[in-house]
């Protein structure tokens, strides 16, 4: 008895160690593709090349976020 009741209980942690695995790598695609929308937009203007809605260092600023939240998303998928 003893023994199922074990087996039950580390079935239902590494359940719960899957869930918040799942639940970090969609928190972390979020943060990647709030990180990118500004930039996406600003792109997508008619003159953003001649009347830019946001500065170069600010796309280049969010477009690094994204870079390294993309490496960080990477390794965490590798490593567990």
């Amino acid at each position: 008895m003893d023994n199922k009741n074990s087996i039950h209980q580390i079935t239902a942690l590494e359940e719960q160690n899957t869930i918040i695995k799942k639940l970090r790598h969609v928190k972390i695609q979020v943060i990647r593709c709030l990180l990118f929308i500004l930039p996406a937009i600003n792109w997508s203007l008619p003159n953003w090349a001649t009347d830019p809605w946001l500065s170069e260092p600010v796309v280049n600023g969010l477009m690094l976020g994204e870079a390294y939240t993309c490496v960080y998303q990477s390794i965490r998928n590798i490593c567990g």
